[in-house]
């Protein structure tokens, strides 16, 4: 039998549901909620299901478990999503580095893992698609600086031989072979 993609709480009402989310993500009491004596902490699960019943809804403690879990779970992902954007969207060539290459791919094989182990709902889907992107992009960032960096110092390797080599009357010919042979610089 196939998982269900949707939750019995997906079909709420939208203002209930961002009361929810609310008191799942945020810990956050409703101002509807009748305060029992011990209104402290974040509510429970338990709380939930009677808030839902309060507003006429039915749901059962294991519906809002999972959907909860799911709920907590890609709030965390987008989280950290948006500290990556944060942090990567100041990335230069200068600042890009096998280790932001790295925290990239680390991060998008957690996301994938994510998406192989839960159903994802549209949106969900394309907010993990947004997080797959943006760390490919900081790969791409990574891999292309590093090629720039390369080929800068060849280049200037070569340069600074030629130089060298010219000063030193040696012939332009044998130069180039020097420079070809060992800093594998070709000209095309």
């Amino acid at each position: 039998m196939p998982r269900r993609i949707h939750s019995s709480l997906d079909k709420l009402p939208a203002t209930l549901r961002e009361a929810l989310i609310a008191m799942v993500v945020d810990g956050v009491w409703p101002e509807d909620y009748p305060a029992p004596p011990d209104y402290k902490g974040r509510p429970r699960y338990e709380d939930i299901v009677t808030y839902c019943g309060i507003c006429g809804f039915n749901v059962s403690p294991s519906a809002v478990g999972r959907w909860a879990k799911q709920l907590l779970t890609f709030e965390l992902l987008r989280t950290r999503s948006e500290i990556v954007r944060g942090v990567m969207k100041d990335v230069t060539a200068e600042r890009a580095s096998e280790t932001q290459k790295a925290a990239a791919e680390m991060i998008t094989a957690r996301v994938l893992d994510l998406v192989c182990t839960d159903e994802l709902s549209a949106k969900q889907a394309k907010d993990v698609a947004s997080a797959v992107r943006d760390c490919a992009n900081v790969s791409i960032k990574a891999d292309t600086y590093i090629r720039d960096q390369l080929a800068r110092k060849v280049s200037d390797a070569a340069r600074s031989t030629k130089k060298k080599l010219t000063k030193a009357g040696v012939d332009r010919k044998l130069i180039q072979e020097i420079i070809d042979e060992h800093l594998g610089v070709v000209k095309s």
